[in-house]
């Protein structure tokens, strides 16, 4: 069975309002002063989840603030595709700028498209290849320390296996284990922590001289000066005005060689730092929580796991897998996109207009806070027929479609639109690539029979996953 509860079967949605009685409905359960910020708390995506119910943009109180939650696809695509100049980054992209700086994640209009110009070419398709080769070695070598019968915390050792993939690729094979060890010591308290000062309300919780803001404060600083060094020794390595200095091949070097087309300009230390640090939190966090979950997912669908297998072992045939095999693995493929839909580690976006919008019928006042969630929109009963099954291939369906009109089933894991993640590319690249890798060396069981529980954070991750590896009778060479 599935670690999501499904949504509720056949909820019957209010009918479109007509512009005369186009009044934004107020979710129940309003508190006097706190307003719903007790459930955001307690269980955010639950809280989201059950707004779905009350119409295709509902009112959601957080003390004195209102948010607008958007539940219709239509809608979020018109915000994030379609007008997408009439809107900016909300207040949860702000509240994590002083943690991270100012990136793709959090820059917005045309900083973030210069940015963007800078970045993208570090992730063509040819640089995938690259990178490739990095992301089975490390995936070997992992499950190689692994012992037939004992059982492991399959998100630590995800944590490990992409936290060393991000760093090699970052800084190159050069950085070292000590390096490596100190980033896979801090950023899980970073990222974990930076989760927790986004979600709470209260600014003054963050300064309080209590043991987690402790260790919060000593990862960040711990991670923000390892990326300067590193920064640093790139910069002399290349040499004077980037020239004559040691020939590298990793993605922070790509990204010091690579200035503005338009104004010639390359990134700073500062803006390489800040970007730096994003594909860490992100490369690290989303990829290792989604290994995590497929393979609980795996080891609770028996069948899924079989055929999954069978693909491995007959596209590869025991040698190593690499990018070119991706092809052959659709099924590999599609198990890692239901990963992503059942399990959207991006569980709340959102937007902020910059002048009155008309969403639906609804009048919007500029300045207003939108919200929308990948994860409650993958588990809509009225868009994805038993949201709660974990069933890879269900993209080749014929789409259910939606009684609200739209073209085809929302799947935002990344986002979508001009802000869509620059790395989508090298996480699908990742997932499908250390799926098959493992597969072909091991088989993890379930060691307990409790399910996970889900936990909102930076990503929407699971708790804790026990499982046992049992050692495949046929390996990979």
């Amino acid at each position: 069975m599935s670690a999501v509860p499904d949504a509720p079967p056949g909820v019957a949605r209010p009918p479109r309002t007509t512009p005369d009685d186009a009044v934004v409905p107020t979710a129940p359960g309003a508190l006097p002063l706190l307003g719903h910020a007790l459930p955001l708390l307690r269980d955010p995506v639950g809280l989201l989840q059950s707004v779905r119910a009350h119409g295709d943009i509902v009112r959601v109180r957080i003390g004195p603030a209102q948010v607008y939650v958007l539940n219709s696809p239509e809608l979020v695509r018109q915000v994030l595709a379609a007008d997408v100049e009439s809107y900016r980054k909300g207040t949860f992209h702000e509240k994590f700028r002083p943690y991270q700086g100012d990136n793709l994640f959090t820059i917005d209009g045309p900083d973030h498209r210069r940015r963007r110009r800078i970045v993208q070419p570090a992730f063509h398709r040819d640089r995938l290849k690259t990178y490739a080769e990095v992301m089975r070695e490390v995936a070997v070598t992992r499950c190689a320390s692994w012992t037939e019968g004992r059982p492991i915390d399959v998100g630590a050792e995800m944590y490990a296996l992409t936290s060393e993939v991000v760093a090699r690729v970052l800084f190159g094979g050069e950085i070292g284990s000590d390096r490596i060890g100190r980033i896979q010591r801090w950023l899980p308290v970073f990222v974990r922590g930076m989760g927790r000062k986004v979600i709470l309300p209260a600014g003054w919780l963050d300064r309080l001289p209590i043991p987690a803001n402790r260790r919060f404060d000593a990862a960040q600083h711990g991670l923000r000066a390892l990326v300067d060094e590193l920064v640093r020794e790139q910069r002399a390595d290349r040499g004077p005005a980037g020239e004559g200095g040691k020939e590298r091949d990793d993605l922070l070097s790509l990204l010091i060689g690579s200035p503005d087309p338009e104004s010639g300009r390359p990134l700073s230390d500062t803006q390489l730092r800040d970007e730096t640090m994003t594909f860490m939190t992100a490369g690290i966090e989303t990829v290792a929580t989604t290994l995590t979950w497929l393979h609980h997912e795996l080891a609770v669908h028996p069948e899924v796991r079989t055929r999954l297998l069978e693909e491995v072992d007959t596209a590869l045939g025991g040698r190593p897998a690499g990018f070119d095999d991706l092809p052959s693995l659709p099924y590999t493929r599609s198990v890692v996109r239901e990963t992503l839909r059942l399990h959207s580690p991006a569980w709340i976006l959102m937007r902020r207009p910059t002048a009155p919008v008309t969403l639906g019928t609804a009048r919007v006042p500029a300045g207003a806070e939108l919200v929308f969630s990948p994860a409650t929109l993958h588990r809509d009963p009225a868009i994805y027929p038993r949201p709660a099954e974990f069933r890879p291939g269900r993209e080749h369906d014929e789409p259910a479609g939606d009684p609200r009109g739209a073209r085809r089933p929302p799947y935002l894991p990344f986002s979508t639109g001009p802000y869509k993640c620059v790395g989508d590319h090298f996480a699908l690249t990742q997932l499908a690539l250390t799926v098959a890798t493992l597969a072909q060396r091991w088989r993890l069981e379930s060691a307990s029979a409790r399910a996970p529980r889900e936990v909102a954070g930076a990503a929407l991750s699971p708790d804790r996953v026990v499982m046992t590896p049992r050692r495949r009778a046929h390996q990979a060479v």
